[in-house]
């Protein structure tokens, strides 16, 4: 008597179905995968360039130039990438140049943790296109920044300029005050020389005090404008490009092909094996 089609020795499982397209997600998941790893070299290479940039200053940390979140907006804003584009003579429509298509897609700004340092990246089809892009727009910030910082710079100058005037001036006074002193002291009566002197010095005390005043003020406008304090956006690091190439990655290309074969092989499967449309259909004939 020949045994029923749903006695236990007779159900199907699911390793059992498994063993019989083991071949096929084999051949599939292979050819998946080197039909992607073709693929990968025929997308052309790209190569990311990135800098560190430090926001520029006037007087010391506390008076920047710009306030950072500002300048990583306007980094991305259209506008920008438009200049960019016009420093390097390329067309502002993307669809006439897959270079500027590149760098509008990838041109961007980060702001760093805890400081005033930005970290600026774009891309290029060649290490030497990506650092080329970035220097260009590193420029075009560094000219609207000193457009910020020059007047900053002449008023700090025409001030130190003014107080060093009004100290020569001082110095002068001084001057024409000790040569009274020195007659009253070869005055004929004690009176007259007592009276003089208690004058004059009165005036040169007053003299010293603007003084010291005038310099503590040619002190401060020199250290606002030493280079360490006043200066404009400014590069932190050189460019950097990697010397492989960041995309495609061939190792992600392989795992997607991988993957995409399988899941072609698992809907061929699908279609052709009855027992595996009812497992999957949870027929209760079937063994999972």
């Amino acid at each position: 008597m020949t045994p029923s089609t749903n006695s236990p020795a007779s159900k199907p499982t699911l390793l059992n179905i498994l063993k019989r397209h083991t071949l096929r997600f084999l051949t599939f998941g292979l050819l998946g995968a080197l039909v992607a790893l073709g693929v990968t070299y025929t997308i052309p290479k790209q190569w990311p360039a990135t800098m560190l940039l430090q926001i520029g200053q006037i007087g010391g940390p506390s008076n920047l130039l710009a306030d950072p979140n500002n300048v990583v907006q306007r980094i991305k804003f259209p506008s920008f990438v438009t200049e960019v584009l016009q420093s390097q003579n390329l067309p502002s429509d993307e669809s006439k140049s897959d270079r500027s298509a590149l760098i509008k897609k990838t041109l961007t700004a980060t702001l760093a943790k805890g400081g005033n340092l930005l970290e600026m990246k774009v891309s290029g089809y060649s290490p030497e296109e990506a650092q080329a892009n970035l220097s260009a727009a590193f420029q075009i910030l560094q000219n609207e920044h000193a457009m910020l910082l020059t007047p900053s710079v002449t008023k700090l100058k025409n001030n130190l300029a003014d107080v060093t005037a009004s100290l020569k001036k001082i110095e002068d006074e001084r001057s024409a005050i000790l040569e009274p002193i020195k007659k009253a002291n070869s005055a004929g009566t004690i009176e007259r020389k007592f009276s003089e002197s208690i004058l004059l010095a009165s005036m040169l005390k007053s003299n010293d005090t603007e003084t010291r005043a005038f310099r503590d003020q040619i002190n401060s406008l020199d250290e606002q404008l030493s280079p360490y304090r006043t200066f404009n956006t400014k590069a932190v690091t050189e460019i950097y490009v990697p010397k492989p190439a960041a995309y495609p990655k061939k190792i992600i290309g392989v795992l997607i092909g991988l993957i995409l074969g399988c899941l072609i092989a698992a809907i061929w499967s699908l279609i052709r094996d009855k027992d595996l449309r009812e497992l999957l259909r949870g027929n209760s004939a079937i063994d999972i």
